[in-house]
Protein backbone atom coordinates (compact mmCIF):
# COMPACT_ATOMS: atom_id res chain seq x y z
CA UNK A 1 0.00 0.00 0.00
CA UNK A 2 1.36 3.54 -0.68
CA UNK A 3 -0.30 6.48 0.26
CA UNK A 4 -0.31 10.01 -1.57
CA UNK A 5 -1.35 13.42 -0.24
CA UNK A 6 -4.12 15.65 -1.98
CA UNK A 7 -5.45 18.55 -0.30
CA UNK A 8 -4.21 17.22 3.08
CA UNK A 9 -5.99 14.04 2.74
CA UNK A 10 -3.95 10.50 2.24
CA UNK A 11 -5.35 8.35 -0.66
CA UNK A 12 -4.56 5.02 -0.52
CA UNK A 13 -3.33 3.34 -3.23
CA UNK A 14 -3.59 -0.74 -2.97
CA UNK A 15 -0.78 -2.66 -3.76
CA UNK A 16 -0.90 -5.11 -6.80
CA UNK A 17 -1.00 -8.12 -4.49
CA UNK A 18 -4.26 -6.50 -3.03
CA UNK A 19 -5.87 -6.32 -6.22
CA UNK A 20 -8.11 -8.95 -8.54
CA UNK A 21 -7.14 -8.20 -12.14
CA UNK A 22 -9.62 -9.32 -15.00
CA UNK A 23 -6.66 -9.37 -17.71
CA UNK A 24 -2.81 -9.03 -18.26
CA UNK A 25 -3.23 -6.11 -19.77
CA UNK A 26 -5.18 -4.57 -16.29
CA UNK A 27 -2.22 -5.89 -14.03
CA UNK A 28 0.49 -4.55 -16.32
CA UNK A 29 -0.77 -1.26 -16.12
CA UNK A 30 -1.64 -0.78 -12.79
CA UNK A 31 2.07 -2.45 -12.08
CA UNK A 32 3.66 0.16 -14.66
CA UNK A 33 1.84 3.19 -12.65
CA UNK A 34 2.42 1.78 -9.37
CA UNK A 35 6.19 1.36 -9.63
CA UNK A 36 6.34 5.17 -10.53
CA UNK A 37 4.53 6.27 -7.39
CA UNK A 38 6.57 7.55 -4.46
CA UNK A 39 5.07 6.95 -0.80
CA UNK A 40 4.03 10.47 0.69
CA UNK A 41 4.29 12.22 -2.70
CA UNK A 42 1.33 14.62 -3.74
CA UNK A 43 -1.21 13.09 -5.93
CA UNK A 44 -0.81 14.40 -9.56
CA UNK A 45 0.34 13.17 -12.79
CA UNK A 46 3.52 10.90 -12.67
CA UNK A 47 2.89 9.07 -16.03
CA UNK A 48 2.38 10.65 -19.71
CA UNK A 49 0.19 8.26 -21.85
CA UNK A 50 1.52 9.64 -25.12
CA UNK A 51 4.36 6.92 -24.26
CA UNK A 52 2.32 4.30 -24.96
CA UNK A 53 2.18 5.13 -28.36
CA UNK A 54 5.48 5.75 -28.92
CA UNK A 55 9.18 3.67 -29.30
CA UNK A 56 9.40 4.07 -25.70
CA UNK A 57 6.46 2.31 -24.49
CA UNK A 58 6.71 0.44 -21.42
CA UNK A 59 3.89 -1.85 -21.87
CA UNK A 60 2.27 -2.96 -25.77
CA UNK A 61 -1.62 -2.02 -24.68
CA UNK A 62 -2.83 -2.88 -28.25
CA UNK A 63 -1.43 -6.16 -27.99
CA UNK A 64 -2.17 -6.62 -24.84
CA UNK A 65 -6.21 -5.47 -25.63
CA UNK A 66 -6.06 -8.26 -28.34
CA UNK A 67 -5.31 -11.10 -25.93
CA UNK A 68 -7.81 -9.76 -23.11
CA UNK A 69 -11.38 -10.63 -22.93
CA UNK A 70 -12.40 -6.28 -22.09
CA UNK A 71 -14.61 -4.98 -24.86
CA UNK A 72 -13.44 -1.53 -26.55
CA UNK A 73 -14.43 -0.49 -29.24
CA UNK A 74 -11.56 0.95 -31.28
CA UNK A 75 -11.27 4.41 -32.62
CA UNK A 76 -12.29 4.84 -36.47
CA UNK A 77 -9.63 3.90 -39.40
CA UNK A 78 -9.65 7.48 -40.34
CA UNK A 79 -8.87 8.84 -36.76
CA UNK A 80 -5.58 10.91 -37.82
CA UNK A 81 -3.23 9.03 -35.51
CA UNK A 82 -4.92 5.36 -35.09
CA UNK A 83 -2.63 3.98 -32.43
CA UNK A 84 -2.36 7.19 -30.28
CA UNK A 85 -6.14 7.19 -30.17
CA UNK A 86 -6.95 3.47 -29.41
CA UNK A 87 -4.31 3.43 -26.57
CA UNK A 88 -6.15 6.36 -24.87
CA UNK A 89 -9.05 4.63 -25.04
CA UNK A 90 -7.47 1.86 -23.74
CA UNK A 91 -6.19 3.89 -20.93
CA UNK A 92 -9.71 5.27 -20.43
CA UNK A 93 -11.09 1.81 -20.01
CA UNK A 94 -8.46 1.18 -17.54
CA UNK A 95 -9.79 3.92 -15.00
CA UNK A 96 -13.24 2.75 -15.36
CA UNK A 97 -12.11 -0.37 -12.78
CA UNK A 98 -9.58 1.67 -11.35
CA UNK A 99 -10.64 5.61 -10.76
CA UNK A 100 -7.53 5.94 -8.17
CA UNK A 101 -5.48 6.04 -11.18
CA UNK A 102 -6.88 8.47 -13.46
CA UNK A 103 -4.86 11.72 -11.71
CA UNK A 104 -2.04 10.08 -11.39
CA UNK A 105 -2.15 10.14 -16.13
CA UNK A 106 -1.61 12.92 -18.12
CA UNK A 107 -2.57 13.95 -21.52
CA UNK A 108 -6.08 11.59 -21.79
CA UNK A 109 -9.53 12.93 -21.65
CA UNK A 110 -10.97 11.13 -19.02
CA UNK A 111 -14.86 10.25 -19.53
CA UNK A 112 -17.55 12.12 -17.19
CA UNK A 113 -18.28 9.21 -15.02
CA UNK A 114 -14.58 8.29 -14.19
CA UNK A 115 -13.66 11.99 -13.17
CA UNK A 116 -17.13 11.88 -10.90
CA UNK A 117 -15.93 8.39 -9.79
CA UNK A 118 -12.21 9.84 -9.06
CA UNK A 119 -12.71 12.89 -7.21
CA UNK A 120 -15.44 10.59 -4.98
CA UNK A 121 -12.37 8.33 -4.43
CA UNK A 122 -9.74 11.57 -3.46
CA UNK A 123 -13.21 13.05 -1.20
CA UNK A 124 -13.86 9.71 0.17
CA UNK A 125 -17.02 9.93 -0.30
CA UNK A 126 -19.29 9.35 -3.35
CA UNK A 127 -21.05 12.48 -5.04
CA UNK A 128 -24.83 13.41 -3.19
CA UNK A 129 -26.38 16.34 -2.73
CA UNK A 130 -24.61 17.40 0.35
CA UNK A 131 -21.00 17.84 -1.37
CA UNK A 132 -21.42 17.90 -5.24
CA UNK A 133 -20.30 21.57 -5.09
CA UNK A 134 -17.03 20.00 -3.39
CA UNK A 135 -17.09 16.95 -5.87
CA UNK A 136 -16.76 19.69 -8.85
CA UNK A 137 -13.91 21.42 -7.26
CA UNK A 138 -12.03 18.27 -7.06
CA UNK A 139 -12.54 17.44 -10.49
CA UNK A 140 -11.69 21.45 -11.89
CA UNK A 141 -8.17 20.55 -10.03
CA UNK A 142 -7.47 17.03 -11.40
CA UNK A 143 -8.41 18.65 -14.92
CA UNK A 144 -6.13 21.52 -14.08
CA UNK A 145 -3.41 18.95 -13.53
CA UNK A 146 -4.33 16.62 -16.52
CA UNK A 147 -2.26 17.97 -19.42
CA UNK A 148 1.13 19.19 -20.27
CA UNK A 149 1.35 19.77 -23.77
CA UNK A 150 -1.51 20.97 -26.16
CA UNK A 151 -4.91 19.06 -26.75
CA UNK A 152 -5.05 18.31 -30.35
CA UNK A 153 -8.47 19.13 -32.20
CA UNK A 154 -10.34 16.15 -31.28
CA UNK A 155 -9.29 15.85 -27.57
CA UNK A 156 -10.13 20.09 -26.94
CA UNK A 157 -13.52 19.31 -28.42
CA UNK A 158 -13.89 15.58 -25.90
CA UNK A 159 -12.72 17.86 -23.54
CA UNK A 160 -15.82 20.25 -23.62
CA UNK A 161 -18.15 17.36 -24.14
CA UNK A 162 -17.13 15.88 -20.94
CA UNK A 163 -17.29 18.87 -19.26
CA UNK A 164 -20.84 19.59 -19.95
CA UNK A 165 -21.91 15.97 -19.24
CA UNK A 166 -19.68 16.28 -15.36
CA UNK A 167 -21.77 19.30 -14.98
CA UNK A 168 -24.89 17.98 -15.79
CA UNK A 169 -24.69 14.45 -14.06
CA UNK A 170 -23.56 16.10 -10.66
CA UNK A 171 -26.44 18.04 -10.28
CA UNK A 172 -28.64 15.78 -11.37
CA UNK A 173 -26.96 12.99 -8.63
CA UNK A 174 -27.35 16.18 -6.29
CA UNK A 175 -30.97 17.01 -7.17
CA UNK A 176 -31.47 13.13 -7.13
CA UNK A 177 -30.87 12.66 -3.30
CA UNK A 178 -33.59 14.50 -2.43
CA UNK A 179 -36.02 12.49 -4.52
CA UNK A 180 -38.64 10.32 -3.11
CA UNK A 181 -41.26 9.92 -5.87
CA UNK A 182 -44.09 11.37 -3.63
CA UNK A 183 -43.20 15.08 -3.19
CA UNK A 184 -40.30 15.69 -5.02
CA UNK A 185 -39.58 13.17 -8.62
CA UNK A 186 -37.93 13.53 -11.90
CA UNK A 187 -39.36 14.08 -14.88
CA UNK A 188 -40.20 11.20 -17.26
CA UNK A 189 -42.84 11.51 -19.10
CA UNK A 190 -42.06 13.51 -22.67
CA UNK A 191 -45.42 15.42 -22.86
CA UNK A 192 -44.16 17.52 -19.84
CA UNK A 193 -40.13 17.26 -20.09
CA UNK A 194 -39.94 20.80 -22.04
CA UNK A 195 -41.13 22.48 -18.41
CA UNK A 196 -38.47 21.06 -16.39
CA UNK A 197 -36.48 18.41 -14.89
CA UNK A 198 -37.76 17.59 -11.76
CA UNK A 199 -41.11 18.82 -10.08
CA UNK A 200 -41.61 19.23 -6.22
CA UNK A 201 -45.31 19.47 -4.75
CA UNK A 202 -45.88 23.13 -3.71
CA UNK A 203 -49.08 25.66 -3.32
CA UNK A 204 -49.82 27.37 -4.66
CA UNK A 205 -48.21 26.38 -8.23
CA UNK A 206 -45.51 23.08 -8.26
CA UNK A 207 -42.33 23.81 -8.06
CA UNK A 208 -40.31 23.09 -11.63
CA UNK A 209 -36.65 22.67 -11.54
CA UNK A 210 -34.97 22.92 -15.05
CA UNK A 211 -31.43 21.87 -14.91
CA UNK A 212 -28.77 23.02 -17.29
CA UNK A 213 -24.92 21.85 -17.52
CA UNK A 214 -22.83 25.11 -18.55
CA UNK A 215 -25.10 28.02 -20.29
CA UNK A 216 -28.35 28.18 -20.80
CA UNK A 217 -28.86 30.20 -23.66
CA UNK A 218 -32.56 29.91 -24.72
CA UNK A 219 -32.57 26.81 -23.27
CA UNK A 220 -32.88 27.60 -19.92
CA UNK A 221 -35.47 30.73 -20.84
CA UNK A 222 -37.67 27.83 -22.52
CA UNK A 223 -38.34 25.72 -20.12
CA UNK A 224 -40.75 28.84 -18.37
CA UNK A 225 -44.35 28.22 -19.23
CA UNK A 226 -45.50 30.99 -15.71
CA UNK A 227 -44.97 28.26 -13.45
CA UNK A 228 -43.17 28.51 -10.59
CA UNK A 229 -39.70 27.49 -11.65
CA UNK A 230 -36.20 27.01 -10.71
CA UNK A 231 -32.58 27.37 -12.88
CA UNK A 232 -30.05 24.92 -12.13
CA UNK A 233 -26.71 24.53 -13.49
CA UNK A 234 -22.89 24.85 -13.79
CA UNK A 235 -23.38 28.12 -15.58
CA UNK A 236 -19.97 29.60 -16.94
CA UNK A 237 -21.00 32.79 -18.36
CA UNK A 238 -22.07 35.59 -15.81
CA UNK A 239 -23.50 38.03 -18.55
CA UNK A 240 -26.07 36.00 -19.47
CA UNK A 241 -27.56 36.77 -15.43
CA UNK A 242 -26.33 40.43 -15.45
CA UNK A 243 -28.41 42.02 -18.26
CA UNK A 244 -31.65 43.29 -16.28
CA UNK A 245 -34.20 42.62 -19.31
CA UNK A 246 -32.96 39.34 -19.63
CA UNK A 247 -33.41 38.76 -15.74
CA UNK A 248 -37.04 40.06 -16.78
CA UNK A 249 -37.74 37.51 -18.73
CA UNK A 250 -36.30 35.13 -16.40
CA UNK A 251 -38.94 36.44 -13.97
CA UNK A 252 -42.08 36.97 -16.26
CA UNK A 253 -41.77 33.36 -17.61
CA UNK A 254 -42.09 32.22 -14.09
CA UNK A 255 -38.68 31.96 -12.39
CA UNK A 256 -38.28 32.41 -8.88
CA UNK A 257 -34.24 31.93 -8.46
CA UNK A 258 -31.50 31.15 -11.04
CA UNK A 259 -28.72 28.68 -9.30
CA UNK A 260 -25.36 30.11 -10.32
CA UNK A 261 -22.22 28.12 -9.02
CA UNK A 262 -19.95 29.86 -6.46
CA UNK A 263 -16.81 27.73 -7.24
CA UNK A 264 -14.85 27.82 -10.78
CA UNK A 265 -16.48 25.83 -13.69
CA UNK A 266 -13.62 27.06 -15.88
CA UNK A 267 -9.66 27.73 -16.10
CA UNK A 268 -10.38 31.70 -15.95
CA UNK A 269 -11.82 31.63 -12.75
CA UNK A 270 -9.98 29.03 -11.57
CA UNK A 271 -6.85 31.33 -11.92
CA UNK A 272 -8.66 34.14 -10.97
CA UNK A 273 -10.06 32.89 -7.81
CA UNK A 274 -13.44 33.00 -8.81
CA UNK A 275 -16.45 32.08 -10.25
CA UNK A 276 -19.77 32.60 -11.80
CA UNK A 277 -21.95 33.57 -8.75
CA UNK A 278 -19.24 36.41 -7.43
CA UNK A 279 -18.70 37.63 -11.19
CA UNK A 280 -22.90 38.31 -11.27
CA UNK A 281 -22.25 40.04 -8.03
CA UNK A 282 -19.23 42.28 -8.74
CA UNK A 283 -21.11 43.19 -12.15
CA UNK A 284 -24.31 44.25 -9.79
CA UNK A 285 -22.67 46.67 -7.64
CA UNK A 286 -19.98 47.28 -10.45
CA UNK A 287 -23.33 49.49 -12.35
CA UNK A 288 -24.79 50.31 -9.71
CA UNK A 289 -28.22 48.36 -9.78
CA UNK A 290 -29.52 46.65 -7.05
CA UNK A 291 -29.23 42.80 -6.93
CA UNK A 292 -32.40 41.46 -8.39
CA UNK A 293 -35.66 39.96 -6.57
CA UNK A 294 -38.29 37.56 -7.23
CA UNK A 295 -42.05 38.04 -7.18
CA UNK A 296 -41.76 36.84 -3.63
CA UNK A 297 -39.15 39.85 -2.36
CA UNK A 298 -36.44 36.81 -1.51
CA UNK A 299 -33.08 37.00 -3.81
CA UNK A 300 -33.26 35.96 -7.97
CA UNK A 301 -29.45 34.82 -8.07
CA UNK A 302 -28.45 32.69 -5.38
CA UNK A 303 -25.51 30.25 -5.34
CA UNK A 304 -25.38 26.70 -6.10
CA UNK A 305 -24.27 25.27 -2.99
CA UNK A 306 -27.34 26.75 -1.42
CA UNK A 307 -29.48 24.61 -3.51
CA UNK A 308 -30.14 21.63 -1.32
CA UNK A 309 -30.95 23.77 2.06
CA UNK A 310 -33.49 25.75 0.49
CA UNK A 311 -35.22 22.84 -0.71
CA UNK A 312 -34.85 21.19 2.50
CA UNK A 313 -36.57 24.22 3.61
CA UNK A 314 -39.49 23.41 1.43
CA UNK A 315 -39.48 19.65 2.37
CA UNK A 316 -39.49 19.99 6.18
CA UNK A 317 -43.19 20.40 5.79
CA UNK A 318 -44.85 17.30 5.37
CA UNK A 319 -48.04 18.40 4.95
CA UNK A 320 -48.54 19.80 1.23
CA UNK A 321 -51.18 22.15 1.87
CA UNK A 322 -49.05 24.58 4.04
CA UNK A 323 -45.94 23.78 1.39
CA UNK A 324 -45.78 27.02 -0.22
CA UNK A 325 -43.56 28.52 -3.16
CA UNK A 326 -44.67 31.64 -2.01
CA UNK A 327 -42.01 31.39 1.16
CA UNK A 328 -39.16 30.68 -1.55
Amino acid sequence: MKKLRFENRDIDIKAPELCTFQSQLDESLYNHIYSLINDGDDYKPILNSDIFSSNESPIDLIKLHKESKIIINPPSKKATNFDKTFNQFIVRDFFSRYPAMMGLVYNNVGRADISIANAGVLFGHEVDASNFIKIKSIIDTVNSNAWSREKDKTESQSGVSTLGTISETLIEKAVGGLVDQENFFHVGQSEVQSYGDFVLMCLPNNLWLSVKSNFSRERLLASGYTNDILGVGFFQDPTEFTSPVRVRNFQRAGFLAIYCPDVAVNEDQLKNNTSTYAEIIKSYANEGYSQPTNINGKPFIRKLSCLKSDLDQLLEQKDIRKRSTVAF
